[in-house]
């Protein structure tokens, strides 16, 4: 042992022995008990379910005292035996509690809990203890000090390794003895249907700065990544008053105002060593739509160390969760491991279920700033040319554990199928299909060309296709053509487009078209101007034949767009614009704009190929400059544009959304109606259909101005008045939302456009309304649903409009 060892050399020194030999033995005291307890036989397993599934963070207490611990995220266990045989009890939410004996130096242990036969909704109950409350509410507290978010700086490490399959019900099995069936529960038991695996390093600095570079990445079948920003998969922490999972927001256990939204229980209190750490059960409350888990407080500065959380919907029978675990790392408690998992019962795979499970572990964290680093805030993440290319021998060294039999073979497998079956050409289709496109060889088809129906043209048949990167990597050429059946005219153009960059951020474009076009209709940016429903309500239109340039460059959190112009204008309808005792029913028009977005703090990912948002917690913002000159009429002017756009979930009291709009026109002469500023109407002759950023009280041509500001403003109530199943696809949870939406405009010269009747929104004109959003919900293949929300709006001045209260109708979609 360490202490024999020391004691020859002790002895040889030239002091005086008498004098040091108290501090002698209590040196070698200390070092046999260090050497001791170093040397003690150390008690490790494992916790699971009866599926053999491991049950994260199951705590470990041992008999007759307050001293515990917590398993990890995988189950794992460890610690040093204190005598020969240790009792402890192992116990874990909504499972019966196990009481072990082992002896020391037992590994291995496989602990198998059972699952009580109710869920946690059932049995936890409110707490209004002292103790409880105060815990909560010192964690609540003390989050903005362990929020990462709000750390100045800080770099790491994070490997991230997904697994999907496809589960089927042994009595499936049993029962479907086809040869394709054994065939594939063979294949589904040698191996997973999907292995995913990143390794990245994240980098942040306050505010809003996130950089994740993708060092290396691979997907068993595919020789290109799809996606590759873990953090668009699972939240990386909890400090925020909501939690995203799978798109939605979920009130985190730890928000502000926290006894609103959930019930409480403690049921654990393990000590630590001279630290506590509390285990607290929480469920939403009746009727609000939030997580239920296990949270675990840690007494060292009300921290979070350990998170478990899921959401159950028996609708769609999909279950959502996910595990967290953090550490002190430097003083300061950062993520150390983030797990998510989602079981998901699909109608199109009978009675399977897809399971994806995914986990990542967080190291080398370091908070000193690198002086030399820059963060390119157009991508977020970056992903490294070769990632894709990475050796076996390299993912080796990067994994903190290396990959399970199972999941090696998946690679294998899947990568040699791929080879033959040529599994890329799906990845392909599916960039295609996100741009609206269609590949067929060398060229894509336009889908949206084939087919639109406005209230003019009424069914609009027709085709587009442009060459793709098979012909050329760094452009492309296309034409359109299409027919309306309503008006019985042709409708056709053509265009070029020629790539500066990988990503087609900067581009240079021209295009023909002779096109039908809306008068007056604002066209800010296509995150605003909801075309698909313009293009339904649109019975006014001008034949517009013209030629365009533009030149496209993203410049991190701005895009800019500079377009040169030159239109034939002629409005279909019996309009005459009088200017100087002329009357026009013509324009020859060019103009060059310079159009800008702004989105502070906005992130970034590619997925197939191309850069797409993911967006941003600060308003962004949109403008638009244009110089121009009416020919014919000899007028000039100038035009700017303005819009904000904020969503945002306000705790404790909603979801808001807000857009404001703004315009005018500069010039001596006032301009033809085809370019003025149009009311955002979207009433049509009988009903008026509900999408946020419009008037629905409002004909889309009833109101013109030269200069305008136009105000939506819609809250949505953060839970639903009552839930319901209807029938087996059916359900209802009518969720309250309000609104209020305002215009107001001036016309210097009203008098000078003939053969049109609008108004003049000078006195403002304001709507209200509320909304009963998911008043109907439709399960749509066990993947998502469909929702009929409906409502009712009024508006409060005199109005061209036969009434001044309107039924309004949405349609939406919540996966």
């Amino acid at each position: 042992m360490m202490h024999i060892k020391l004691l020859p050399a002790l002895y040889r020194r030239k002091t005086t022995v008498s004098k040091t030999y108290p501090f002698i033995w209590l040196l070698i005291i200390l070092l046999s008990a260090a050497s001791l307890t170093a040397g003690a036989q150390q008690i490790t397993g494992t916790v699971v379910d009866t599926s053999g599934n491991p049950l994260p963070f199951a705590t470990i207490k041992f008999i007759n005292s307050k001293q515990g611990l917590v398993a990890d995220l995988n189950g794992r266990f460890s610690f040093a035996a204190t005598k020969e045989k240790e009792s402890f009890e192992v116990s874990y939410l909504n499972y019966e509690p196990q009481k072990v004996e082992a002896l020391a130096g037992k590994t291995g242990l496989n602990i198998i809990l059972r699952p009580l036969p109710s869920q946690l909704t059932a049995v936890i109950v409110t707490s209004t203890s002292n103790k409880l409350r105060r815990i909560l509410q010192a964690a609540v507290e003390n989050r903005s000090q362990h929020n990462p978010d709000n750390y100045t700086w800080y770099r790491c490490h994070i490997y991230y390794k997904m697994v999907a399959d496809i589960l089927i019900p042994d009595s499936v099995i049993k029962k479907d003895t086809s040869k394709e069936s054994i065939r594939f529960q063979k294949i589904m038991d040698e191996q997973h249907m999907l292995v995913n695996e990143t390794y990245s390093t994240r980098t942040w600095q306050r505010p809003a700065k996130l950089q994740e570079d993708i060092l290396a990445t691979r997907m068993s079948g595919f020789k290109h990544p799809i996606t590759s920003l873990v953090t668009n998969v699972l939240p990386f922490h909890s400090y925020n008053d909501f939690i995203n999972l799978n798109g939605k927001d979920y009130k985190s256990p730890l928000s502000r105002g926290l006894f609103q939204h959930f019930s409480y229980r403690l049921s654990d209190e393990l000590l630590q060593g001279s630290d506590t750490v509390w285990v607290i059960n929480f469920a939403p409350k009746k009727l609000a739509d939030g997580l239920q888990g296990t949270l675990f407080i840690h007494s060292s500065g009300y921290a979070i160390s350990n998170l478990s959380a899921h959401r159950i919907d028996s609708t769609t029978r999909r279950n959502i969760g996910i595990e967290q675990q953090y550490k002190q790392v430097d003083g300061k408690w950062f993520p150390h491991q983030l797990n998510y998992h989602i079981k998901w019962q699909l109608a199109m795979l009978g009675s399977g279920t897809l399971s994806m499970k995914g986990n990542s572990e967080i190291d080398s964290l370091s908070f000193v700033p690198l002086a030399s680093y820059k963060f390119d805030r157009a991508h977020t993440a970056r992903l490294a040319p070769t990632a894709h290319l990475t050796e076996d021998s390299t993912w080796k060294e990067l994994r903190p554990v290396e990959l399970q039999p199972k999941e090696a073979r998946t690679f294998v497998v899947m990568d040699s199928i791929s080879k033959e079956k040529n599994f890329d050409w799906m990845i392909r289709l599916t960039e295609k299909l996100v741009e609206n496109k269609l590949p067929a060889k060398m060229f894509d088809i336009n889908l949206p060309r084939i087919y639109s129906y406005n209230q003019y043209e009424q069914s609009r048949f027709g085709f587009g296709m442009q060459t793709n990167e098979k012909i050329l990597k760094w452009a492309s050429i296309g034409g359109w053509g299409g027919y309306g059946v309503g008006d019985k005219t042709w409708k056709y153009g053509g265009f070029g487009e020629v790539y500066l960059d990988r990503y087609k951020e900067f581009m240079i474009s021209g295009s023909y078209y002779k096109d039908l076009r809306d008068p007056g209709r604002i066209q800010l940016h296509n995150e605003l101007d909801k075309n698909y429903l313009r293009m339904f309500l649109m019975n006014r239109v001008d034949m517009v034949e013209g030629w365009n340039a533009s030149v496209t460059k993203k410049l991190g959190y701005l895009t800019a767009t500079i377009t040169g112009t030159k239109e034939n204008i002629q409005p279909q309808y019996p309009y005459q614009f009088v200017e100087n005792n002329t009357a026009h029913n013509r324009f020859y028009v060019k103009e060059l704009s310079l159009t800008l977005r702004y989105a502070f703090g906005e992130t970034t990912a590619p997925v197939f190929g191309r850069y797409y948002s993911s967006g941003s917690k600060y308003p962004v913002l949109y403008s638009r400059i244009t110089r121009g000159i009416i020919e014919n009429s000899n007028i000039t002017y100038t035009q700017a544009i303005g819009a904000i756009k904020w969503e945002k979930n306000i705790n404790r009291w909603g979801k808001e959304n807000f857009l404001l709009l703004a315009g005018a026109s500069f010039s001596k002469h006032q301009l033809p109606i085809s370019k003025l500023f149009a009311g955002n109407g979207f009433l049509s002759e009988v009903r008026s259909i509900y999408v946020f950023g419009g008037m629905q009280t409002m004909r889309p041509y009833d109101y013109y101005s030269d200069r305008f500001i136009n105000f939506y403003w819609m809250h949505n109530l953060p839970n639903a008045l009552f839930k319901a199943k209807l029938t087996r696809a059916f359900s209802t949870a009518p969720t309250p939302a309000i609104g209020h939406n305002v215009l107001w405009g001036t016309m210097k010269n009203p008098q000078l456009h003939a053969g049109v009747e609008f108004s003049v929104p000078d006195n403002a004109y304001h709507e209200s309304g509320l909304m009963l959003n998911q008043l109907l919900r439709l399960k749509m293949m066990g993947m998502f649903y469909m929702s009929l929300n409906a409502g009712y709006f009024y508006h409060w001045t005199p109005t061209i409009s036969a009434t001044n209260g309107r039924l309004v109708f949405g349609i939406g979609a919540e996966f």
